[in-house]
């Protein structure tokens, strides 16, 4: 189905503010990224050093590396914002990755503890380096996933760590008003390179799904197929946008209805 293109020009944090996309080499946090830009707000993208070099050419934007299982990693990059004399609006972290879909019975402790620190612990941390550099009235959007809510064999770790990250939301929110918003958005299955293996590991943004079948997908969804990364950028806009500013500690979960469904 070819969709028409999807106007952002009423939506999104003021022009020349600041952002930060965390994640913003993958294929929402790439496709996020380029909409800000192009709503003339300075972006600041945080990922992977193998992800940088494979996908950085967002014009007037700052690559920063980043590997969010690593501690001192995370340390270094938020270091060098503060040298920088940085002062960020807002914070998208839309990282995110699985390692294989595995079944509890035969799950590798080593493959969970990965997937639990990269999508977990890693944007807890992230956010306590960066807060001393959030302004006032500023906002923080992260990209949940439906499978934190709803039972989906083979995804115990990635599940459990949004679902946890769903709960760190609330908290944050909590804990940051009421000078900051904290948010987070959960899509179902999105056309990207996540479902092919993940951009960080080399997939591409086409083919068919690694992990499930898409015509079964689809015909599961009330609206009739799996997202793309438009579909997400839109609702994450809004978030961090001032016509939001009086919604914080909320999951909104964009997937065409399936949720419903399930």
């Amino acid at each position: 189905m070819e969709l028409p293109a999807t106007d952002f020009e009423r939506l999104g944090p003021p022009a020349k503010s600041t952002i930060l996309v965390i994640g913003g080499c993958g294929g929402i946090g790439y496709a996020f990224a380029s909409a800000a830009a192009q709503l003339g707000c300075n972006v600041i993208v945080m990922d992977l050093p193998a992800a940088i070099s494979r996908r950085s050419d967002i014009p007037g934007t700052r690559p920063i590396s980043i590997d969010l299982r690593d501690e001192p990693s995370i340390i270094e990059a938020f270091n060098f914002l503060k040298e920088l004399g940085v002062t960020l609006n807002s914070i998208a972290v839309c990282s995110g990755y699985t390692k294989g879909h595995d079944q509890i019975s035969v799950l590798e402790t080593d493959r969970f503890d990965d997937v639990i620190s990269g999508n977990l612990r890693g944007p807890v941390l992230a956010i306590r380096e960066a807060r001393a550099l959030l302004a006032n009235e500023s906002s923080i959007v992260f990209l949940s996933t439906a499978i934190g809510q709803i039972g989906a064999p083979g995804y115990a770790g990635y599940g459990a760590a949004k679902a946890g990250l769903n709960a760190v939301t609330r908290i944050l929110a909590a804990e940051l008003a009421p000078s900051v918003r904290v948010n987070a958005v959960a899509p179902g299955a999105v056309d990207t390179a996540f479902i092919r293996g993940g951009y960080g590991e080399g997939a591409d943004d086409t083919g068919a799904p690694a992990r499930f079948d898409k015509d079964d997908y689809n015909a599961r969804v009330p609206l009739g197929r799996m997202a793309v990364s438009d579909d997400i950028i839109g609702p994450i806009l809004f978030l961090l946008s001032d016509t939001a500013r009086h919604i914080t500690g909320q999951v909104l979960h964009v997937n065409g209805g399936a949720f419903m469904r399930d």
